[in-house]
């Protein structure tokens, strides 16, 4: 069962804030190591091809990962001898509009936000906006983690011309 965000105390705005904030300083530093540490080990990241879509195992995804999937791709974005990342690409992610959305039973939290990533490389600039949803828990340790992150592209339905190759 869901309730209101308000009734939970454990789990702030601001908490939520500083958790994306932090993820997306991960991911610009490419400090994937530490980003990685974010998920718990059965987590998922999600970007659907369709605003509309509930199920990445049946409908098409830009990009479904589960953690060791994660960690190869990190593993491929660090290593100097991947063509496709030379020279590397430069991200800068701006995230807004944070709201706790639900609170469930198991004290996890769904957290909403806003985001708008520049990637640069090769003398071209790529630009994504969109919504994420954030499933966070908290682990053993008492840290949260994510258990799942869906990432949509308001331009989901648009032509794209690349690949996504590093995390948005």
């Amino acid at each position: 069962m869901q309730t209101t965000a308000k009734n939970h105390l454990c789990f702030s705005r601001g908490d939520a804030e500083d958790f994306l904030y932090r993820q997306a300083e991960y991911i610009d530093t490419r400090d994937y190591e530490a980003w990685i540490n974010l998920f718990m080990p059965n987590a998922t990241y999600w970007i659907p091809a369709r605003a509309g879509d509930t199920d990445p195992k049946t409908q098409l995804s830009f990009l479904f990962d589960d953690v060791p999937s994660m960690a190869a791709r990190c593993e491929r974005l660090l290593d100097h001898g991947t063509g496709g990342q030379q020279p590397i690409t430069r991200s800068s992610h701006v995230i807004g509009n944070v709201r706790i959305v639900a609170t469930n039973d198991d004290g996890s939290v769904v957290v909403r936000s806003r985001f708008h990533v520049t990637q640069f490389r090769r003398d071209a600039f790529k630009h994504y906006v969109g919504s994420y949803t954030h499933h966070l828990a908290r682990c053993d340790e008492g840290d949260w983690k994510i258990r799942s992150q869906r990432v949509d592209l308001i331009d989901s339905d648009g032509i794209h011309d690349a690949i996504l190759q590093v995390y948005l």
